[in-house]
């Protein structure tokens, strides 16, 4: 019992299930619809996404893995197997995740926390929202899971010091809650709000400009974020607490003194490459991946030094970079190989795509976020919905933008479950049980389906991209 126990491991089952799905493949003749590569491909993908699932190998071996197969099989050539590592997305991303490393070194963060506490004079709802509303502002210009890791620490600190207890404070709750929900809305609003971000819009093959992307995705975070709030704290409404005793923490974090002069320049440096993004939409030699290269050289200039060669290697998650380019590489395959027109067939003999534009979106994003809520493996399905919802759009007359925006939304808004890496890392804290983000979030999660459905076509209709 013992050593069938180690064998019927969820990894071992998923590398058979994995090895079962690619050779399945191997023996499926290619037909009009699918051609025999695209067969190959679906095999691969296949394999992938069940080793992804099933976690049998890290992220980023699985995806090389699966790119190693298709040439292989003769899907691709080595060259043209691999190329989603040269995109500019890809270097966009090895240089802006130096952004949350700048800001990781200055006390800002915790600065903001006091900032925001003051204003809400102890009242433990706005106390909350505070919280909220700045990991929304951090994750609007670094990864959702660098702008939770920043205010975690703080968020103990300040239940340790009220005598908050684990599953037993609505406000330890909220806090933890609020945390992943601020920072996951936060993401949507600018195109560096997160790797996913540039990830989809490669994914689609389609450019937006920095200035474009805030003028669909900052309404949304607007509009999520009071909504989100609200919620939680009905959900949970948390105990109320003496002003003295907020006071008393408010003094005893306001420890950093006087900003120093590396805080003055990383400041700047956080503000600064925002604003040139955003300065893309009128000077074409900004666009995003120039400037986030040169602000990463700017980081180690004499004079500036924001950041050390070493930390700047420890701040990178290689392993997203990894299974990033992976996706990419993957996803072009895909479409070569006429898998993504096959999947797309399918979803139409469903019926769902006869409906009027609105109401099959709808339905479309319904669908998406529930597979991604129990199955949270974004690139993977990334690489599947954005392709078939871009030739829908283009099928309907609508623009083709559409697709990459309506996706990130429904993906990123992954309200219910913890079953994610950013909501794991809140939830291994203890604060909340395994059903309270479905409590606090299935209301936001539908506002924020219908509002991606009726919205996104409407904003970038308005817009003309």
């Amino acid at each position: 019992m013992v050593v069938s126990s180690r064998i019927l491991t969820k990894q071992n089952i998923g590398i058979g299930a994995a090895a079962l799905a690619l050779l399945v493949s191997l023996f499926i003749p290619g037909t009009e619809a699918l051609p025999r590569e695209g067969v190959l491909m679906l095999g691969v993908f296949g394999m992938a996404a069940i080793l992804w699932i099933c976690e049998s190998l890290p992220v980023g071996i699985t995806g090389l893995l699966a790119l190693t197969f298709a040439t292989m099989l003769g899907i691709a050539p080595l060259g043209e197997a691999f190329s989603g590592f040269a995109t500019p997305t890809m270097f966009y991303l090895l240089a802006a995740f130096s952004l949350s490393a700048v800001l990781g070194k200055t006390s800002y963060g915790m600065r903001l926390v006091v900032f925001l506490m003051k204003k809400t004079h102890g009242d433990s709802r706005l106390i909350v929202l505070a919280f909220m509303s700045a990991a929304a502002l951090l994750s609007s210009v670094m990864s959702d899971t660098a702008a939770v890791l920043m205010f975690v620490g703080f968020a103990k600190g300040i239940l340790d010091a009220l005598g908050c207890k684990p599953k037993e404070s609505n406000f330890g709750r909220c806090l933890f809650i609020g945390l992943l929900y601020g920072a996951i809305v936060g993401g949507f609003a600018t195109l560096a709000g997160g790797p996913n971000n540039m990830a989809v819009l490669q994914i689609s093959g389609i450019s937006v400009s920095f200035f474009d992307w805030m003028k669909v995705g900052l309404p949304v975070t607007l509009a999520m974020l009071p909504v989100c709030w609200f919620f939680l704290v009905r959900a949970f409404p948390p105990e109320r607490f003496e002003r003295k005793t907020v006071a008393a923490i408010i003094e005893k974090t306001e420890s950093a003194g006087k900003t120093t002069a590396h805080e003055k320049k990383a400041l700047g440096f956080v503000v600064g490459m925002p604003v040139l993004w955003i300065a893309g939409n009128w000077i074409p030699v900004l666009n995003v991946t120039v400037v986030a290269l040169l602000g990463l050289v700017a980081t180690f200039l004499p004079g500036i030094r924001l950041l050390t060669w070493e930390e700047y290697q420890k701040s990178v998650p290689w392993v997203v970079l990894v299974m990033v380019g992976s996706i990419f590489s993957m996803s072009s395959l895909m479409v070569k190989t006429g898998v993504i027109d096959f999947i797309g067939s399918i979803v139409a003999a469903t019926g769902m795509f006869t409906l009027a534009f609105p109401a099959a979106l709808l339905l479309y994003l319904l669908f998406a976020y529930g597979i991604f809520t129990l199955c949270p493996v974004g690139g993977v399905w990334e690489a599947l919905f954005v392709p078939v919802l871009v030739g829908f759009c283009v099928q309907s007359g609508v623009s083709p933008t559409v697709a990459p925006f309506a996706i990130l939304f429904a993906f990123g808004g992954n309200f219910l479950l913890p079953i994610n890496p950013l909501n794991m890392y809140a939830f291994a804290y203890g604060y909340f049980r395994f059903g309270d983000l479905f409590k606090a979030g299935i209301v936001p999660a539908l506002v924020l389906i219908a509002l991606d459905a009726f919205w996104t076509p409407f904003i970038v209709g308005v817009l003309g991209i």
